[in-house]
């Protein structure tokens, strides 16, 4: 998938026209089907931001993001949609 499809769904959700539940299920359900092909670095960086998400606030742990976390860090990631892969062995 190219970023323009990762691109949409992130920004529906960034712009408040998804609620973190179907942004979870429609983003968990992308990152399958794609998950060997390329992927832009933003899109696993947001992977993580989705795992930690909890929409439960009577499961959620400290560990855990709210939705309004997750989409202050999706918008983070829409930023840098475009920035490459670090190389191997740089931070």
């Amino acid at each position: 998938m190219d970023a323009g499809g990762w691109k949409a769904l992130m920004t529906d959700f960034a712009e408040g026209r998804m609620n973190g539940p179907a942004f979870e299920s429609r983003f968990l359900e992308m990152f399958r089907a794609h998950r060997n092909g390329p992927m832009p670095y933003a899109v696993d960086l947001t992977f993580y931001a989705v795992d930690a998400y909890c929409a439960d606030p009577a499961l959620r742990d400290t560990d855990d993001i709210d939705e309004g976390q997750l989409r202050d860090q999706v918008r983070g990631y829409l930023a840098r949609l475009d920035e490459p892969w670090p190389e191997p062995g740089r931070n």
